[in-house]
């Protein structure tokens, strides 16, 4: 994909439905594709220990091959989708459940907003509760630490 190029509304949308399609399929090398170089994940409440942000296509990409390395299983459903009417902005409702290394269970509701250099995306805004992602980082800790 060109970021050169500029993405109709409809074509954002099938986007975001790619991610969450590669993310529930596990598949992160293809998922990694979908970002602008530049790319950014901005997250306003991290967790203990989640930084507030990632930076560029390749750290995001490394971050979540660490996230992932710690679900057993992983499903994201989508629950509403609305692209601005005056902007490249496409805003998601969705719902996580994972099962993590070692059987913990893990859910969260969260709202994301998109944003986009042509058909890459540029930006991802990530709102969700903190407390329940916790347990997502600590098991990437214990992975880290086991290592």
């Amino acid at each position: 994909m060109s970021s050169t190029n500029v993405a109709s509304q409809a074509e954002r949308v099938e986007i975001v439905r790619r991610f969450y399609d590669l993310l529930r399929r596990k598949d992160i090398e293809t998922w990694a594709d979908l970002w602008a170089e530049n790319g950014r994940i901005i997250i306003f409440y991290p967790p203990e220990g989640a930084p507030p942000s990632i930076e560029g296509r390749a750290a995001i990409r490394a971050a979540f091959l660490d996230i992932f390395r710690s679900f057993n299983t992983f499903e994201s459903e989508l629950t509403a989708i609305y692209p601005a009417a005056d902007s490249a902005a496409v805003v998601v409702e969705y719902r996580n459940r994972a099962t993590l290394v070692g059987g913990v269970e893990y859910t969260n509701s969260n709202i994301a907003v998109f944003r986009f250099d042509g058909r890459l995306i540029s930006a991802y805004h990530d709102y969700f509760d903190p407390r329940r992602f916790q347990i997502v980082i600590d098991a990437i800790r214990r992975a880290g630490a086991q290592a």
